[in-house]
């Protein structure tokens, strides 16, 4: 986020002393093709302060639109980034053509500017409540993972700690089991699991003592427990 924020406020800083620069530094009158132009054409100094405020209120919406420190949440706030430079573009171009049009009325660059505006906020807030929503549900889905993705874990571990053959087989029946069991928890399974983590505990004291016949048998008693929380899996479907 800090890096992606750094560079949307170089780029914004950029803009600003843009239009400042056309607003401070150009000559009130401007002579083009023998056409005289005023540089305040059709902003009034409090449409010009107007435009001022906007340019800073981009600059606030996106830090607090952009305030996150995990990767996915920013991921997921990267339509964000497009739509603050795109707004901040269109507030540039609104005031330097308000100036340069003489004798427009100060009321419509005042209202297309804060017209933008609205609209800004309004996809900001529509957009991060989205990615609220998105990373809600991921956190949810990573917690319901968990216990099979660990568990995959633990076995591929435990097939490199094997050392006889038979053990290795065994290791090798229970990792695939896991590996292609439903990766998705629920509180109905909580009992099977706390009952497969169990098995899986002793599972491990039978390999790493390298007892063939005691990892044979917790490994076909670990394959049922397997084969049953799959079915109550299907079941809660």
């Amino acid at each position: 986020m800090k890096k992606a924020f750094k560079i949307y406020l170089i780029a914004w800083a950029i803009m600003f002393v843009l239009f400042n620069v056309v607003v401070i530094a150009l000559p009130k009158e401007t002579t083009v093709a023998g056409v005289t132009v005023t540089k305040l054409g059709g902003l009034s100094w409090i449409t010009l302060i107007v435009f001022e405020l906007c340019f800073v209120g981009h600059l606030v919406c996106t830090w607090f639109a952009l305030k996150r420190n995990k990767l996915s949440g920013m991921f997921y706030r990267l339509p964000l980034i497009r739509l603050s430079y795109a707004c901040v573009i269109v507030t540039l171009v609104l005031g330097c053509l308000a100036m340069a049009i003489p004798g427009l009325p100060s009321w419509i660059p005042l209202v297309l500017t804060l017209a933008v505006m609205a609209i800004y906020v309004f996809a900001i807030l529509k957009a991060a409540a989205a990615a609220e929503i998105v990373e809600e549900i991921d956190e949810k889905v990573k917690a319901k993972t968990a216990f099979i993705k660990t568990l995959t874990v633990d076995a591929n571990t435990l097939c490199s700690r094997a050392k006889s053959e038979p053990v290795k087989t065994a290791c090798k029946k229970v990792f695939e089991a896991v590996r292609y069991s439903d990766p998705m928890s629920a509180d109905a399974l909580s009992d099977v699991e706390s009952r497969i983590r169990t098995e899986f505990d002793s599972f491990t004291d039978a390999v790493i003592s390298d007892n063939a016949d005691a990892a044979a048998a917790s490994a076909d008693e670990l394959l049922t427990l397997i084969q049953e929380r799959s079915s109550r899996c299907r079941m809660e479907k």
